[in-house]
């Protein structure tokens, strides 16, 4: 699950998962719903491997990585069809299609960032600057 907070230029992005999968997951859904991904074209994947000793700043990656892809491929991953979260790392491979992306995200920011077990969930933060 996801929900968007606006600020002014600013974007904030709130996830909340049963795991801490279902967050990365849901960044995923965000990041197509805010970057317009309806792209037509042929379906594509991309495997991922990231490292960071915290969720929080590993999330922030993730969801970098994902704009990064965005803006030099034009690329737009829709689903996650593989994650693997381990101590302080990350691999995956995200599936979307080519296209014309909104191009929004200048960055994600560490002003806020959140990533925490609460009432049996999990619930994180990311504020990107648009």
């Amino acid at each position: 699950m996801h929900r968007w907070v606006e600020h002014t230029g600013e974007l904030e992005l709130a996830l909340e998962g049963a795991d801490e999968a279902e967050v990365f997951v849901a960044a995923v859904a965000a990041l197509n719903e805010l970057l317009d991904g309806s792209a037509e074209g042929v379906p594509e994947s991309r495997a991922l491997a990231l490292r960071s000793p915290e969720r929080a700043t590993l999330l922030a990656d993730w969801i970098g990585e994902l704009v990064f892809l965005a803006e030099t491929e034009d690329f737009v991953a829709e689903r996650v069809d593989m994650l693997e979260l381990g101590p302080g790392e990350l691999r995956a491979v995200v599936a979307g299609r080519r296209g014309r992306p909104r191009h929004l995200v200048k960055a994600v920011t560490y002003h806020g960032l959140e990533f925490r077990a609460e009432d049996g969930r999990v619930r994180a933060r990311a504020v990107l600057d648009v």
